[in-house]
């Protein structure tokens, strides 16, 4: 049996547990967690730096680590893996920054000619009215850095532009927001495409829907998302174009000798003249993975072994015929400061409508539990009458403060 490695502790990472505990080629006493999420309650592997984690990876015999958040990647966790002689899925320190700057993917999509919004970057707030003047309308601002899936803000007003890049780069998000991008806008219908890279080829899921406003109708702020829908409709004019845009990535990747194996994630936007990349991220998108692992019906462990030895050329994708869903229960006040510590009630009652359960936020003392974050609780079911049976549960669900968006559907 392979001995495996799960580094994160959000509903993202319960769902890669559950897809690769599906796997004949592991058991669940060879899976092991680098951070302890309520799924995550044996085999828990406590360290102080990443590498003593691999140290004693080493020593326990795993085989593989598959990191799920940003900032492991970003801090070179795969590359002291690999030293270590551990096999990992997740991207190296150096393409990690297609992800953690934003300036840096800015100029490998202008390299390969990939289509991108304009943009400028500034990092001395005395730049800021040569810059906005480049802009018609107010811009979109984002933090060049990794900033938890808060670093973007969409302003009304070039005044208001100002105040929020005067934030920036005053360090609101730290180190990460020292350096600021100013975006045009894009107007269009957004898509989650998640692509596996093995070094030599790239195997694209077909794309998912993502709902980033904490309100329904796309209102409120900016999330890290509130649910996702699988697969989204496409005409096939849209495909057609996602398609050469996969193709373009794929062979930038080639001719940088891109040397990891890992995930790509391609934030779309379908504009009238085509396909525009917002951004990239370097690992499965929460919650989109959610609905897009419940869908598939294959072995995502064999897959991953077969991207570790660059033949992902051998892998052909199957999916359930019908839809899946994800819909977000968050606790009041997230994104910016969630109400917790409040005891989550009728989890079962859920259950009983066949709708998984992943844990995010949670946290549990005694056999009960209780919020401990933004982001509760994902709850994902397929099928024909999947999303009616994920709402039905989402009622049930009790905690103090619980939101979430009514209106997820396929779009």
């Amino acid at each position: 049996m392979l001995k495996v490695l799960i580094f994160g502790s959000g509903a993202r990472e319960h769902a890669i547990y559950e897809a690769v505990l599906k796997s004949p080629l592991v058991s669940k006493d060879d899976i092991y967690f680098a951070q302890c999420g309520v799924f995550a309650m044996q085999n828990i592997i406590l360290f102080d730096n990443y590498y003593e984690l691999a140290k004693k990876s080493c020593e326990l015999g795993i085989e593989l680590l598959i990191v799920g958040p940003e900032a492991p990647l970003a801090d070179g966790i795969c590359d002291i893996f690999l030293n270590f002689g551990i096999k990992t899925i997740g991207v190296n320190k150096y393409w990690a920054q297609l992800e953690s700057s934003k300036s840096f993917a800015k100029e490998f999509m202008c390299k390969f000619n990939i289509k991108t919004a304009k943009y400028f970057v500034l990092d001395n707030y005395l730049q800021v009215d040569n810059a906005l003047a480049k802009f018609k309308i107010p811009p979109v601002v984002k933090a060049d850095g990794l900033a938890a899936g808060k670093g973007v803000c969409i302003p009304k007003t070039f005044n208001e532009t100002k105040n929020i890049v005067k934030e920036f780069l005053n360090g609101k998000f730290g180190e990460s927001s020292k350096k600021v991008i100013l975006e045009q806008r894009l107007c269009g219908r957004e898509l989650s495409v998640f692509s596996l890279w093995d070094g030599k080829n790239l195997l694209s899921f077909p794309p998912a829907c993502d709902f980033k406003k904490l309100l329904d109708g796309d209102k409120g702020a900016n999330t890290g998302g509130m649910g996702s829908a699988f697969p989204c409709k496409l005409s096939d004019v849209e495909a057609g174009e996602i398609k050469n845009y996969l193709a373009k990535l794929e062979n930038a990747l080639k001719a940088s000798k891109a040397n990891f194996s890992g995930i790509i994630y391609s934030g779309l936007m379908m504009c009238n003249d085509g396909v525009y990349v917002l951004e990239y991220n370097m690992r499965f998108g929460d919650p989109e993975i959610q609905s897009v692992l419940d869908n598939l019906r294959i072995d995502i462990l064999d897959v991953f072994l077969k991207m570790l030895d660059g033949k992902l050329n051998e892998i052909e994708f199957k999916f359930l015929d019908k839809p899946s869903y994800c819909v977000v229960l968050a606790s009041k006040g997230y994104p910016f400061s969630p109400k917790k510590n409040c005891e989550i009630l009728n989890l079962e009652a859920a259950k009983k409508l066949g709708v998984k359960i992943f844990f995010a936020g949670v946290k549990k003392i005694g056999e009960k539990y209780y919020t401990d974050g933004g982001r509760v609780l994902s709850l994902v079911k397929s099928g024909k009458n999947a999303l009616e049976d994920i709402y039905k549960a989402a009622e049930e669900i009790k905690f103090d403060g619980k939101i979430y968006r009514k209106d997820i559907k396929l779009r």
